[in-house]
């Protein structure tokens, strides 16, 4: 499971349609480096950071960095496997850091989709610890580096942050998470999407997603978590992005799992790139939305080039999405590929070593 072939690998498990990204890299100091973003829901634990925990140790190795975007259960929710993972010991040495933006109060209850219970239990789990951060991840936070990688966050903004936190201290008891089958819009042609409005995602939690720019050399990448597309672009426009200078990026993970509620045309124009991934399984909450896929396809002045849109999860719900269309990828230049079942499942790795080190 431990890839030793290329200088920086990403790995997005399959994790039944939540975000666990794993992303290892050779240091400018000649050591691996790891760093784990969110981990999917609780159940998923022991199919995907469990395991892959557990090897890194065994191979004498530990985590730099543990991002928890947000409190969303099909992100934070296998975080809290690991701290009851009895068979993991002294797991404050395992885990040098943690990035988790938290509120300083307890709160009362939680709702099926928002696990502010969950972010309560990792919060007390890390000042106990000592391991508990006072300085907010927002868009004024200082860019963290580790031995050559860059993380840069282009959200959520302070009062978006800070708004959440506020959140922490309401009670939750709405409870129903997904929508019913008839919401979802796979059954639409592209012609028939491709001049949808674009109504940005309001949900609060999804605002307060740390999201960032992944820097590696000259390597760059987009990890959006579920985060709102205009932050991220007043922060790409803050870095000097925009239209006519767009930023390049090996991939473009679409935010909120390929929800057309996050990935807007304005949001495409600014960046360059020829693979876009998506966390989204088809059938929590219907993401992916086929409208944001297509505004891949449709992107104005879009290169002559293949897209690929790397598929996290494989199930007959994506396999399907394009079965309305003719002909969908020969005449729009794209390619699908999906993750395998198991730990081998697909690794977006860059920059071959010569020698395996």
């Amino acid at each position: 499971m431990i890839q030793q072939t290329h200088q920086i690998s990403f790995h997005f498990f399959d994790v039944g349609g939540g975000d666990a990204i794993y992303i290892r890299f050779l240091g400018s100091d000649s050591y691996w480096h790891n760093i784990l973003v969110d981990g999917g829901y609780g159940k998923e634990y022991k199919n995907a950071f469990g395991p892959l925990i557990k090897d890194l140790i065994s191979n004498n190795e530990k985590i730099d960095n543990w991002i928890i975007s947000h409190v969303d259960r099909d992100h934070i929710g296998a975080v809290l496997g690991f701290v009851r993972d009895i068979k993991i010991l002294d797991k404050h040495e395992v885990v040098k850091n943690f990035l988790f933006n938290h509120s300083p109060e307890v709160i009362q209850a939680s709702n099926g989709k928002i696990s502010v219970g969950d972010g309560i239990k990792f919060r007390d789990y890390l000042s106990e610890k000592n391991l508990l951060s006072t300085v907010p991840i927002n868009t004024k936070t200082i860019p963290v580096e580790c031995s050559g990688f860059k993380m840069t966050f282009l959200s959520p903004t302070p009062e978006k942050e800070a708004a959440a936190k506020e959140l922490w201290r309401v009670e939750e008891t709405s409870g129903k998470i997904g929508r019913p089958e008839d919401k979802s819009d796979h059954k639409k042609t592209i012609e028939e999407l491709k001049t949808a409005k674009f109504i940005e995602d309001t949900d609060p939690i999804n605002g307060s997603s740390i999201s960032l720019l992944a820097e590696f050399g000259d390597l760059k990448a987009l990890l959006l978590a579920d985060s709102h597309p205009s932050d991220v672009i007043d922060s790409l426009s803050a870095l000097g992005y925009c239209k006519k200078k767009p930023i390049e990026v090996e991939f473009m993970q679409l935010s909120h799992h390929g929800s057309k509620a996050n990935t807007s045309s304005e949001l495409l124009e600014i960046v360059n790139t020829k693979c876009y991934v998506v966390t989204g399984n088809g059938i929590h909450n219907r993401h992916p939305d086929k409208e944001a896929i297509v505004r891949l396809l449709t992107k104005d002045k879009r290169s002559s080039e293949i897209l690929n849109i790397h598929f996290a999860c494989d199930t007959k719900d994506l396999r399907n999405i394009f079965d309305v269309d003719v002909n969908a990828c020969d005449n729009h230049k794209f390619e699908c590929s999906y993750a395998e079942l198991g730990p081998e499942s697909k690794t977006l790795a860059y920059l071959p070593l010569k020698d395996n080190v």
